[in-house]
């Protein structure tokens, strides 16, 4: 006999899918239906102790014989925290360790019912990785799975340890039963760890990777350093990129194209490079794909996924997984050059074009996003309107004129609706912004505290709240003419313009959007900084020209007024 639960015979086959062997079962009813369904299973070797901590401490001896990981199932309440010796134990000694914890739903800790604590994170201290599934609404069935995945593989990768997986459950005699062995369709997200010494990734690793690939993109998001940008022409060749600028690739406005995105533009695997996206469309877009692969690349190995669908993690940097990329499309190509050479010479090309199908992506599939590039970036040129003044035009005019001067300068965007405008216009330079959680305080001070560690000419594009929010960047008299602000003030945050849903909001303007009537120039002048407003497309050129060749010796603002 099988209990039905979904987190239960998710565990259960991930369990056995990451080679786990040896399982020792506690008594409990809470997590009666894992270990009744781990004992029924016939993929492990199954050992009954009574005592949990004696229990725990029996797992941790196992593991030492091979140093392959081992469950312990434990109920809830105290019975976890009498693991907690053995925990330890393991963390020092460096033992994959697994303790799975049933648990009571959410609703009923803290309620005095009883065998209840807070687990969740309750070992986070001496764990190499803590996970607490959830019930919540949502794609939970994914967000499980990978907490599972990822649990399981940091009690091996990149250093032993053990791990804890909390798993709240209902009450046994509210699940269904059968005498079938529950079938639970998922596939373990596989780890690679590039970082380890002498572990570059292999030709048969990529290849593993695009496995039979035949649409492939490559996503890279916000990076540390600037990326070199050589590397990219020969990836480009073969397969799509999706850059924004804070990752220092010479990249393509592409924001667009996901609010009606065609068929032959959906990926059939991605790989993510780096951190965050600016653009959310593309999450929701990649997520809607049934088929995808997501394979992430970080120097700290996370298993961060906002497309969803990871079927495997690489812990590498992302230059050194460029680089390698390139190296293998470039080894790619040439074999596939070789073998249409053969056929040419043998054959006189009949087959061939049989052979290219079987060795190359398909080569429709870059060419329609070759023409979807081109198309957005016709669609944004034609939507400025040269005769009127916009944020838009102002960021276009600013980087058209910055191509001609000849100093060194850094960018830095403000969130919201700022740092939109860059992935749009700035798709030629690296841009700095505070994208890690995206809010809109510091980013004047981060920018104001760049232009104090350099010589070149920082320039911050913010809008009117992100400005108004962080005023005291400027309170600061260190601060020297090489700062150079312009902000865009429209009296209220225009992003939530974007936002489906509020337009029917009668506080929207007020309450949501910060409605304001406050301009900079007083606050220019309480800090000795040059101030430039622009209410006119005319003015806002000549504050343009002013604020980029203008040599002063305190810091410079352009406010242009929106209305």
């Amino acid at each position: 006999m099988y209990y039905i639960n979904e987190k239960t015979n998710m565990l259960v086959a991930l369990l056995a899918q990451y080679g786990v062997k040896d399982v020792v079962l506690c008594p409990g009813s809470r997590n009666a239906m894992i270990v009744n369904n781990i004992a029924e299973n016939g993929n492990f070797r199954v050992h009954r102790f009574t005592d949990e901590r004696s229990a725990a401490f029996a797992a941790l001896g196992m593991c030492g014989e091979d140093r392959q990981p081992v469950a312990v199932v434990v109920t809830s309440g105290s019975a976890l925290m009498n693991c907690s010796p053995a925990v330890v134990e393991a963390y020092y000694r460096h033992m994959p360790l697994v303790v799975v914890s049933a648990d009571r739903p959410q609703e009923e800790i803290g309620q005095n019912v009883g065998q209840t604590m807070l687990q969740a994170d309750a070992l986070r201290h001496c764990t190499r990785c803590s996970v607490n599934l959830t019930d919540a609404m949502g794609d939970t069935a994914y967000f499980n799975h990978r907490l599972v995945c990822e649990a399981l593989v940091k009690s091996i990768s990149p250093v032993a340890g053990p791990v804890h997986i909390n798993v709240p459950l209902p009450d046994v005699s509210e699940c269904e039963q059968s005498d079938t062995a529950p079938s639970f369709d998922c596939q373990p997200i596989l780890f690679r760890n590039a970082l380890a010494s002498g572990a570059a990734l292999l030709t048969s690793d990529f290849d593993f990777i695009f496995d039979d690939a035949r649409r492939p993109i490559l996503v890279v998001g916000q990076t540390t350093e600037p990326l070199g940008r050589m590397m990219m022409t020969s990836i480009r060749k073969q397969m799509v990129v999706l850059s924004e600028p804070l990752s220092d690739l010479t990249s393509e406005a592409f924001d667009g194209i996901f609010s009606n995105m065609p068929s032959e533009l959906l990926p059939d695997l991605v790989i993510y490079v780096g951190d965050n996206m600016v653009c959310r469309a593309i999450n929701r877009s990649f997520a809607s794909i049934g088929n995808l692969k997501v394979w992430r690349v970080s120097a700290e190995g996370d298993f961060a996924s906002p497309f969803m669908h990871l079927a495997g993690v690489v812990r590498q940097t992302p230059e050194s997984f460029l680089l390698q990329l390139e190296a293998y499309l470039k080894e790619k190509a040439a074999s596939r050059n070789n073998t249409m050479g053969e056929h040419l010479s043998d054959t006189m090309g009949e087959h061939l074009s049989d052979s290219m199908g079987e060795e190359c992506f398909d080569n429709n599939f870059l060419r329609a996003w070759t023409v979807a590039f081109a198309e957005e970036r016709q669609r944004l040129d034609e939507a400025i309107d040269t005769q009127r003044l916009s944020a838009a035009a102002t960021v276009a005019y600013i980087h058209e004129q910055l191509e001609d001067m000849e100093y060194d300068y850094r960018l830095h965007y403000a969130n919201s609706t700022s740092v939109r405008l860059a992935c749009r216009y700035a798709t030629g330079n690296y841009v700095y912004c505070n994208r890690g959680v995206n809010g809109i305080e510091g980013c004047v001070s981060t920018a104001a505290g760049h232009s104090l560690a350099t010589d070149a000419r920082v320039f911050c594009f913010t809008g009117d709240l992100a400005f108004f929010y962080d005023q005291n960047a400027l309170w600061n008299s260190e601060l020297s003419g090489n700062l150079r602000i312009v902000v865009f003030n429209d009296h209220r945050g225009s992003i939530f313009d974007r936002v489906k849903g509020l337009a029917a909001s009668s506080q929207r303007e007020t309450f949501i959007a910060g409605y304001h009537q406050a301009d900079a120039r007083g606050i220019t002048t309480q800090n000795d900084i040059g101030y430039i407003a622009a209410k006119t497309i005319d003015e806002m050129h000549l504050g343009v020209v002013k604020l980029l060749t203008e040599e002063t010796s305190r810091p410079m603002l352009l406010e242009v007024f929106l209305d």
